[in-house]
């Protein structure tokens, strides 16, 4: 049976919806599939280990493995705010943490899979590092993230892809160094908008494979068919288990009855007070903020790039300008011919010697 290998990212506070995003990916995929899922975290507690072994089939596994030491390394250089958590960066280690693997998928915990995942896995993304989903929020939620696409990241809104549900060309990861690379522009740019999905945005730039949209449906109202729906994606505030009358919301909760969390999830949504709501509200207009302040940064991650790029194109200039010199030049012909006299003449010495 041919292996399947996902990958989710998860503490304490996200392992029940967790339990529902892999109960929903097992139910909906083939049969025809063994699916290796791994948790990559730095605490789950056991009672919780128990309770999502219990959604798995004879067709799946499921292992926790931790990344302590990895990000032990980085955690100082890693910007984070709001929501955030350091399991948002996880992404980033599995191909070379796994090089048994050519090819990866990574989800978010806040999805729900409503179609056969193992069609997602079989896209052909030879030549790209990533198969994924142009982001519907940036798009969608405002102006000012798209000109944060075009003025902060150097990429068209449209081509800007969500970093939730990934197909990772893992071998494309190792052989390009991704994870050095990141780790260098840490060294260099702190992202402050959606800071994994941004570097990983600029270090696959034109090397995405877009997918069908419905991979990475996210629950806005808005005219796209729900037939379509793949994947549902509760990002942001768009939270079942937080708000009311979130579109597609009945998928995520006939699956949570399934689970063992079921009472707890409903406790989440009955106490998620005004006060947090409103605290969602200050969030998105904080980000929305800061995404304004970057696009204004002198020193934000494309102004620098520019400046970088100018700053070679201006040395060669320069060395070009300076050899056009008068007495420079003549000192470079002069050079160049009595070189070519010298080897022409060590040449015919050769030659004459040898007859």
């Amino acid at each position: 049976m041919k292996e399947i290998p996902i990958f989710f990212a998860s503490d304490n506070n996200y392992a029940p919806y967790l339990a529902v995003a892999v109960k929903s990916l097992l139910d909906n995929s083939s049969k025809d599939y063994f699916y290796k899922i791994y948790v990559l975290t730095s605490k789950i507690h056991d009672t919780f280990k128990e309770k999502i072994a219990k959604v798995l089939t004879e067709n799946s596994s499921l292992e926790y493995v931790c990344v302590d030491k990895e990000m032990e390394k980085l955690k100082d250089k890693l910007f984070l705010r709001d929501y955030y958590s350091f399991e948002t960066y996880y992404r980033f280690f599995i191909p070379d943490m796994f090089p048994q693997y050519k090819k990866v998928i990574y989800l978010d915990c806040d999805i729900y899979v409503k179609e056969d995942i193992s069609k997602m896995y079989n896209t052909n993304i030879t030549n790209y590092m990533v198969g994924a989903v142009s982001d519907q929020a940036f798009r969608d939620l405002s102006k000012d993230f798209a000109n944060y696409a075009r003025k902060v990241l150097d990429i068209n809104v449209h081509k800007v892809f969500n970093a939730g549900v990934l197909l990772i060309n893992s071998e494309m990861f190792r052989a390009t160094n991704i994870l050095g690379r990141f780790v260098k522009l840490l060294e260099k740019y702190k992202f402050r908008v959606t800071q994994d999905e941004d570097y990983l945005n600029v270090l696959c730039k034109d090397k995405v494979k877009y997918l069908h949209r419905g991979w990475n449906k996210m629950p806005f109202q808005d005219n796209y068919p729900e037939s379509k729906v793949k994947i549902i994606h509760y990002n942001l505030h768009l939270k079942p288990w937080h708000y009311n009358n979130i579109r597609f919301e009945d998928y995520f909760w006939n699956t949570a009855k399934q689970t063992d969390f079921y009472e707890e999830i409903k406790l989440q949504l009955q106490y998620y007070s005004d006060e947090k709501k409103e605290k969602d509200a200050l969030a998105f207009e904080k980000l929305r903020q800061i995404a304004v302040e970057e696009i204004n940064n002198k020193n934000n991650y494309r102004n620098i790039k520019k400046r970088e790029q100018f700053g070679f194109y201006n040395i060669i200039k320069t060395i070009k300008l300076i050899f056009k010199i008068p007495v420079i030049s003549f000192f470079t012909r002069t050079l160049r011919t009595k070189g070519y006299k010298l080897v022409y003449g060590y040449k015919n010495r050769k030659i004459r010697r040898a007859a």
